[in-house]
């Protein structure tokens, strides 16, 4: 279980019982409660210690009736003591069973079968008590990072940094060593502070110590060292209260007079002068500059340091710091001649310009080639870095500098998130991308065409309830009809109207078309309800809806009569403008439904974010469930969790009885598919036939 509160996450709850019937109605008792949970049932408790151990469990529950617990319930806690064990006792077993023997045998509490409600109360503490203990961890493992990050700055930092308790040394980083000439932390550990000092100095430092005893945070003594230490030489010396691991301590920072220390202290064996870096907003208009003067091909070229994750673990912030630093001064230098700018700690962009298209692949690959032939050292480990790059051709009559930038960025992202290492990928556009743009010029000037000449259709499908929801529900689809009277399919227009910004003129048009089809057919006493699809386009629309409450109001329906849906994928790729579209319709008491669900890798991620009422699973999911059984177990689950979070759940393309049997089952609130009906010009399916 994550750290989050439990309320928000689905516990895994593990129930030992021979009695599937009673498993399911205490996990009934505990939803009822607000408990989400995914259920599993065991009646063989050496699996039931087997799944605890492996981290596979929340919370279990164990009944009375399970033989042998007494003598099994020991080893299970001693495996996982971290699982909470309630111990569930029937009336028949009552005197068999004392909270105290429970206890010492490692349940966390004994609970008659009698009383749900205590059963709830118990595994809600319960639960608590695992988030909050999630919780600690994480908070340790942090401080713990934190710490080693910490030392990593200590050992690299270009000040002479030690730490000092009662007068004497229990911490120093190289620099300090060599400042007073030790080799050897240990060696400097059995000398006091007031023996690197020179005699005259001492009681200066005890005036300054004292201060520091009472009420002063912070004090600067001007010292000499001690002839002892090796070359005398003079500097400040600042004295910090402090701590180090958890003992309270002097922090001491030493500063010499002729800063000798700091072209010492230089934490790399890599000395380099590192290039200066662009500021994303100067690169962008260097590179504006460039493009405008060259007559030639230009192109926006990104990399990616490789195995970030791996070089960090193994090297530390600072060590990659390094690599990063001598990486980029590395394409500074290839790249003279063009602005570079590094785009975040391991990222970097350049703009570049050739005289010919098939220059631009040979250019991005000598840059991998060069970086990939480093070698530096850091922290006593030779490390040949790689990087990632990707390219993008810059069409000056359809793409600004920052638009370019954007693509290229995206593209490099993909090649990462694909695994792609010590790759090049510049896609060169052919010659005939001429008649490309014209195409999809084409498609605009259609689609400008059809709403101008009121060349769009829509279809309806119902969508039905197995819960037994006596609203009458149906789906607007779009489609365009060409010249000829054939109907053309949303996906050979409606991607070109999003990427031109056309789209929401688009939903605009089906919003008014759909509703004022629902208030003609609820005013012959039908209780209609419609969910209408909105593209990326009406998400990020500020003015959207306020323009759809005054359409609403207009046509005098309640705002619950419409249901707006958005694809998984726009959320994901606008969550904030989602996220405060939702909520504005909330406001507007619309319900709102996310399609296409379950495409990304963690679907419930985005629930999180977005507080729609309604889910509909992707049709791809839908299609391999008679022929994979994983992937059937995997879409129960996923019902079954949506449940737990309040959601109520649609399922597409049901395409026989077979399957619409296992949905009732998995407890799927509605149905949708070409089994019940295609869709359809008019609101015609008969719903009385599904009571």
């Amino acid at each position: 279980m994550s750290a989050q509160p439990f309320e928000y996450t689905t516990t895994r709850l593990l129930i030992a019982d021979k009695s599937e019937n009673t498993a399911h109605e205490l996990d009934s008792t505990l939803r009822d409660a607000g408990i989400a949970t995914k259920l599993s049932i065991s009646d063989d408790l050496a699996h039931i210690s087997q799944l605890i151990a492996d981290g596979e469990t929340d919370i279990a529950i164990l009944t009375d009736r399970m033989e042998g617990l007494d003598k099994v319930l020991p080893r299970i806690h001693a495996n996982a003591p971290h699982v909470p064990l309630v111990l569930l006792v029937g009336e028949e077993h009552k005197g068999d069973w004392s909270i105290t023997q429970a206890l010492s045998l490692g349940a966390t509490d004994l609970v008659p079968a009698a009383s749900p409600e205590q059963l709830a109360l118990v595994v809600q503490r319960e639960l608590e008590h695992v988030c909050q203990r999630a919780h600690t961890s994480q908070l340790r493992r942090a401080l713990k990072e934190a710490e080693q990050r910490c030392q990593l700055l200590l050992q690299g930092s270009r000040a002479a940094i030690a730490y000092v308790h009662e007068g004497m040394h229990i911490h120093a980083n190289e620099h300090y060593l060599k400042l007073f000439g030790y080799v050897e932390l240990d060696d400097l550990c059995t000398a006091s502070l007031v023996d690197l000092l020179a005699a005259e100095c001492a009681d200066d430092l005890k005036a300054h110590l004292k201060a520091l005893r009472g009420d002063e945070e912070e004090r600067v003594l001007e010292f000499t060292s001690n002839e002892a230490c090796g070359e005398q030489f003079s500097g400040s010396m600042t004295l910090t209260n402090s701590q180090y691991e958890g003992e309270p301590c002097l922090q001491i920072t030493v500063r010499t007079n002729d800063n000798s220390e700091e072209s010492e202290a230089a934490p790399v064996q890599d000395t380099e002068a590192v290039p200066q870096e662009l500021a994303l907003s100067s690169f962008v208009r260097a590179a504006e500059t460039l493009f405008n003067n060259h007559s030639g091909e230009c192109w926006m070229l990104c990399a990616s340091l490789d195995n970030i994750g791996e070089t960090q673990a193994a090297y530390g912030l600072l060590g990659t710091e390094i690599i990063t630093r001598r990486v980029f001064a590395e394409l500074n230098e290839l790249s003279s001649d063009f602005p570079l700018a590094r785009l975040n700690a391991h990222q970097f962009a350049f703009a570049v310009c050739t005289e010919k298209r098939d220059e631009i692949e040979g250019l991005a690959e000598n840059l991998r080639l060069k970086v990939s032939e480093i070698m530096l050292e850091v922290q006593d480990k030779t490390v040949r870095p790689s990087i990632t790059v990707a390219g993008h051709y810059l069409n000056k009559e359809e793409l600004t500098p920052d638009g370019c930038l954007d693509l290229t960025f995206s593209k490099l992202v993909s090649m990462v998130d694909e695994g792609a290492a010590n790759t090049v990928s510049v896609a060169v556009p052919e010659d005939d991308e001429d008649d490309e743009t014209s195409s999809a010029r084409a498609v605009l000037d259609q689609i400008n065409h059809a709403i101008e000449n009121k060349m769009f259709t829509l279809l309806y499908q119902p969508i039905i309830s197995l819960r037994g929801d006596n609203d009458e529900h149906y789906e607007v689809f779009l489609r365009m009809v060409d010249e000829e009277g054939n109907q053309i399919e949303p996906g050979q227009f409606l991607q070109a109207a999003i990427d031109n910004n056309v789209a929401g003129k688009i939903d605009r048009w089906v919003i008014l078309q759909a509703i004022k089809m629902l208030s003609t057919h609820r005013a012959k006493g039908n209780s209609t309800r419609l969910t209408i699809n909105l593209s990326a386009n009406s998400i990020t629309d500020g003015e959207f809806p306020q323009w759809l409450a005054v359409a609403i109001k207009a046509a005098r329906l309640p705002s619950d009569a419409v249901t707006f849906q958005v694809t998984e994928k726009d959320v994901t790729t606008y969550l904030r403008q989602s996220r405060e579209f939702v909520e504005k319709l909330r406001a507007m008491h619309c319900r709102t439904s996310l399609s296409r669900f379950g495409i990304i890798e963690d679907p419930f991620e985005t629930l999180r974010h977005v507080p729609v009422e309604m889910v509909k699973l992707d049709g791809s999911c839908i299609n391999s469930m008679e022929s994979d059984g994983e992937q059937k177990g995997r879409l129960m689950d996923w019902i079954k969790e949506l449940q737990g979070l309040g959601k109520l759940t649609i399922v597409p393309m049901v395409e026989n009885a077979n399957m619409l049997s296992t949905l009732w089952q998995a407890g799927a609130n509605y149905i949708q598919g070409h089994y019940l009906q295609e869709p359809s010009t008019e609101m015609d399916y008969d719903f009385s036939t599904e009571e």
